[in-house]
Parts: C-alpha cells; sequence; structure tokens
C-alpha cells in the first residue's frame, strides 16, 4: 500500500508520498494520473502560494475571504476524491482540512 497525503506547502507541490517514517514531496506528474488531474493540483497549489506575502509576513497565508478559505478546502477535499478514483486500490490518500485549516 503507498501513502500519499495531500496538503498545501509554500512552495513545493501539494502532494507528499510515505517513506519509511517520513513524507517525500513528488511532483504530481509523477504519480501516473492524467494530465488533468496533476495540472488541477499544481494549480491548487499555485493558489495557496499567492495567499502569501513573503516579503512581510511569510508565515500567515491569508485569503481574500473566509468564502474563498472555505472554497480552496473544498476544492482539495475533491482533488482528494479524485486521486483516490485515479490512483485506484493500492494506495490510501489523506486529507484531512481540518488540521490545517482553523475555520474549517
Amino acid at each position: 500500500m503507498t501513502y500519499l497525503r495531500l496538503k498545501p506547502e509554500i512552495q513545493c507541490w501539494p502532494t507528499w508520498i510515505r517513506n519509511s517514517k517520513q513524507f517525500d514531496n513528488v511532483d504530481p506528474d509523477s504519480l501516473g494520473v492524467t494530465e488533468e488531474l496533476a495540472a488541477s493540483l499544481k494549480r491548487w497549489s499555485d493558489e495557496w502560494d499567492s495567499t502569501y506575502d513573503l516579503v512581510n509576513d511569510p508565515g500567515n497565508p491569508k485569503f481574500p475571504s473566509q468564502g474563498s478559505e472555505r472554497d480552496f478546502w473544498r476544492r482539495g477535499q475533491e482533488l482528494a476524491g479524485r486521486l483516490r478514483s485515479e490512483l485506484g486500490s493500492g494506495w490510501t490518500v489523506e486529507y484531512d482540512p481540518r488540521s490545517l485549516d482553523p475555520i474549517m
């Protein structure tokens, strides 16, 4: 069983594969999913990066509104479902926005 975590991180791909006791950041293109899903994952990650002011406040993402933030996390849930579907039964896809986002 291969474990994949979907989690946005600043200036990283949103996909992480567990190897032994750690998660390694991997390019969505390397997962064997459709080009459309890989591109959607990258757009989702780019949106996350756009919430950061790397010069003045690099540690805090700021969405334009709570609604846009909720939409972001909801899209992550949809992406996780698509990953589960495309990767199949040999994979476990983890996604828990509540552990990442206090307004969920």
